[in-house]
């Protein structure tokens, strides 16, 4: 054989056996495997599957906060964003976070155990699909809100405090806010601008009666506990998954349609669950589809110190109120808003009273006359 040629052999069979030999010592060590399995173990208190999988597993096969994840089982494949906590990821999408040392794969606004084929004891596949198109743009939102109030522009942001307005709405008769007795260092300021405003009655979305008897009581001088010893509070324990609760919305009317004078609105934080009935009883009283997104996010940008009209704002827009309004207008595709392709989604603005008022009446199930009298009340056209 030539000299050359041998020397080139020799060469390649050397170059073969180094990597060879590097593949199986990568084999051997290897920190970043591209998949690992988990054990679905159970659910935890808010519907959330657990998974038996530590940061460090997820770690090894280089997912990091902001990544989409790919679960695989026999039944079922779907994406999950890997976060902090369940803010951040967008409505009716999965996410996995921990609770202490619990991995919990949840969807956001949904029961999980609703969204999956996923039962317990199943065996799921984890791998890193790539980076979520979200998560990297809304550093605000993903921070949260501080309970400080120098950290606010002013006290009345600070207890995320304002008139109720939009279309044909009575001025200067409801108020929305943070709850005057149970949103920490945000209620006494939240009582004090009830109460200067002059609201007679209350509608709290966020304890049932015992739970408000008992704020009361430890809060004997609010304002808002006068109205509840007066009988005038109403109160039930709603939910910010809205769409899962309908019959939330029917609490709200009926609660609208006894109230006596000036009202005032409220959930914990005023934001959420507050945000969304207020919606629905602005678009009753004719305001437009901006009127009421602009109400909604409003109360994100008090609290996460987001600027309207920015790139953040428009993709937490899009990745929340937007995605509820859009199945107030298509409720056939509230049983399973986690098959949406929102991504692919156009959201058209639709007139707010006409989609309110056949959801209350088609899909909530309220007598149609009701619906027109609160329709009425809100305008003062009875």
């Amino acid at each position: 054989m030539d000299k050359k040629l041998k020397m080139a052999t020799v060469t390649a069979a050397i170059a073969i056996v180094v990597v060879l030999a590097c593949t199986m010592m990568s084999d051997i060590g290897n920190e970043h495997r591209s998949s690992i399995t988990a054990l679905v173990d159970g659910f935890d208190s808010y519907g959330d599957l657990t998974l038996t999988v530590t940061e460090e597993e997820l770690q090894s096969i280089g997912v990091t906060y902001g990544d989409d994840i790919r679960l695989e089982s026999e039944t079922d494949s779907f994406l999950a964003m890997y976060t902090i906590s369940h803010n951040g990821a967008p409505s009716y999408s999965a996410f996995i976070s921990f609770d202490g040392d619990k991995a919990c794969l949840g969807f956001f606004n949904l029961d999980a155990r609703n969204c999956t084929d996923l039962n317990e004891g199943d065996v799921v596949t984890l791998s890193r699909e790539g980076r979520n198109p979200y998560y990297d743009k809304i550093p605000n939102y993903l921070k949260g809100y501080t309970d400080d109030p120098e950290d606010y522009d002013s006290p009345i942001v600070f207890s995320n405090f304002r008139e109720v307005r939009g279309g044909d709405l009575i001025p200067d008769y409801i108020y929305r806010s943070a709850s005057p007795w149970n949103a920490g260092n945000r209620s006494p300021l939240a009582d004090d601008y009830l109460k200067d405003c002059g609201v007679e009655f209350m509608i709290c979305l966020n304890l049932n009666e015992d739970e408000v008897a008992k704020q009361v009581e430890e809060n004997p001088d609010a304002y808002a506990s006068g109205l509840f010893k007066e009988g005038k509070v109403l109160s039930h324990r709603l939910h910010s998954a809205i769409h899962l609760y309908p019959h939330d919305c029917e609490f709200v009317i009926e609660s609208l349609l006894k109230a006596e004078g000036k009202i005032g609105i409220f959930c914990t934080q005023g934001k959420d669950r507050t945000g969304l009935h207020c919606a629905v009883l602005e678009g009753l009283a004719g305001a437009t589809y901006d009127e009421i997104l602009d109400d909604f996010m409003e109360s994100i940008c008090n609290y996460y110190h987001i600027e309207k009209g920015s790139e953040e704002y428009d993709i937490v827009s899009k990745m929340y109120p937007e995605r509820v309004f859009y199945l107030f207008a298509h409720p056939e595709l509230i049983p399973h808003p986690e098959k949406i392709d929102w991504n692919s989604v156009v959201f058209e603005e639709f007139n707010p009273e006409e989609v309110f008022t056949k959801y209350l009446v088609d899909y909530v199930g309220m007598d149609a006359d009701k619906v027109q009298k609160a329709k009425g009340k809100l305008t003062g056209r009875i």
